[in-house]
């Protein structure tokens, strides 16, 4: 395994052979865009920049699916949304309404999950913020949580970073009394609506955007910011920055960001989909603005674990970024996009809207007829040039027969939801 660090310096341990702590960062409904160090002209990150530039950054960074239960469920399972069955935020009416998550609930929770196998080696993990599932304890094996969720979360764990760091903090200490590793799940209800800012982000921002909205969504992106500065500074605080491994991703995007770009959350366009990925671990990962290889948060898991020394389970299908030989030799990734409502747990195709492939410069897109249509006949192919077109301005499908034949086969090899029989997991 060919490590992006200094040779001779393991991955999976410090000099003093201990496991590294985690930080997962995960900031919700954000534009890819919307950071000082990805260009944006108005908003100001300099606490994620500074992250950024102290870590391994990979810009053409995705998630499998634009909407937020689905893509933090891929961060815990290493699971495309068909594959490990929550592939929306709430069941449809006809499905029982939001309140009828048991199905769901227990064919998510079938799957292997991270923090349950962190513990194993003997991590402690907390979750804070975002949480769908229920019981993060009982369904995904967290040592430690902020109390049992319901639809987002609870009132308590969505007020972290909004309200309060200190359970963060207690629970970082906690650890450290107990001589143990850790990972700290950090999924805040920020840049999300409601965009409640503080009065002195608010008055920053007054008239910056196109509107006030904009300007409200411009003061929650540096809310947060100022929330992942304090945790920066804790780390230190506590010499804890040499061996913790911090992560942030986006679990999708947003549309009040960069203008003339295609595409918001629950859409597979640019604007919902991408997301930077960057991973800093000071001493072992070289610090690198990658605009060229492809990442996804179905990678999360397996980088975490093979950074903890955890073989990761055969399930995961992402690989680890930290190893520059399979970031090196993946030549695409795939995403999906379903209705915002689910039908079955055992049946993602139900509501499936559109299946991706990102394919070196090429991002092929087919779109399903849903919502008020459940036929899911084939809607339309798009094909982009996202190097030529990052705007994805001009579909280039009808021009172009031999690359979208090909991809179209890549794709289809991957899960083709309507031709069975299906391909075995």
């Amino acid at each position: 395994m060919a490590l992006l660090m200094p040779a001779g310096i393991s991955g999976q341990s410090n000099t003093e052979n201990k496991p590294p702590n985690i930080v997962v960062i995960i900031s919700d409904d954000q534009g890819y865009h919307d950071f000082g160090f990805m260009g944006h002209p108005v908003v100001q990150t300099p606490h994620i920049d500074k992250l950024a530039g102290e870590s391994l950054v990979f810009q053409r960074g995705y998630v499998t699916t634009a909407v937020c239960a689905p893509s933090l469920a891929t961060i815990l399972t290493g699971l495309h949304p068909h594959q490990h069955g929550w592939t929306g935020n709430d069941p449809a009416k006809e499905a029982g309404g939001w309140g009828n998550r048991q199905g769901w609930v227990e064919r998510f929770a079938s799957n292997p999950q991270l923090p349950a196998l962190l513990a194993e080696r003997g991590y402690l993990s907390l979750h804070t913020g975002k949480y769908w599932q229920g019981d993060p304890k009982k369904v995904s094996g967290f040592t430690d949580s902020m109390g049992e969720t319901a639809r987002h979360g609870s009132p308590e764990s969505l007020g972290i970073g909004r309200d309060t760091m200190q359970p963060i903090y207690d629970f970082i200490q906690k650890a450290q009394s107990e001589d143990k590793p850790f990972m700290v799940w950090y999924a805040p209800f920020l840049p999300h609506t409601p965009h409640t800012p503080p009065d002195r982000l608010l008055a920053k921002y007054k008239g910056k955007g196109p509107d006030p909205q904009v300007d409200k969504y411009y003061a929650m992106v540096e809310w947060l910011d100022e929330t992942c500065g304090d945790l920066m500074k804790h780390l230190d605080e506590k010499g804890l920055r040499e061996n913790t491994i911090v992560l942030f991703i986006v679990d999708n995007g947003w549309g009040q960001g960069a203008p003339g770009y295609l595409g918001h959350k629950l859409t597979p366009w640019e604007q919902g989909v991408r997301t930077p990925i960057m991973v800093r671990w000071p001493g072992k990962v070289t610090p690198k603005q990658d605009t060229q290889q492809l990442a996804s948060n179905i990678d999360i898991p397996v980088t975490i674990l093979s950074a903890a020394g955890i073989n990761p389970p055969r399930t995961m299908e992402g690989i680890n970024l930290l190893d520059a030989n399979a970031v090196a030799a993946r030549k695409n990734i795939f995403l999906e996009d379903f209705d915002h409502d689910m039908v079955a747990p055992d049946k993602p195709e139900a509501t499936l809207e559109a299946r991706s492939i990102i394919d070196g410069p090429w991002k092929f897109v087919v779109t399903y007829k849903g919502r008020e249509d459940r036929s899911r006949a084939i809607d339309g192919y798009y094909l982009f040039n996202l190097e030529k077109d990052p705007k994805e301005s001009k579909n280039l499908f009808e021009e172009n027969a031999a690359v979208v034949a090909r991809l179209k086969q890549k794709l289809d090899d991957w899960w083709d939801p309507f031709t069975p029989p299906r391909p075995s997991r």
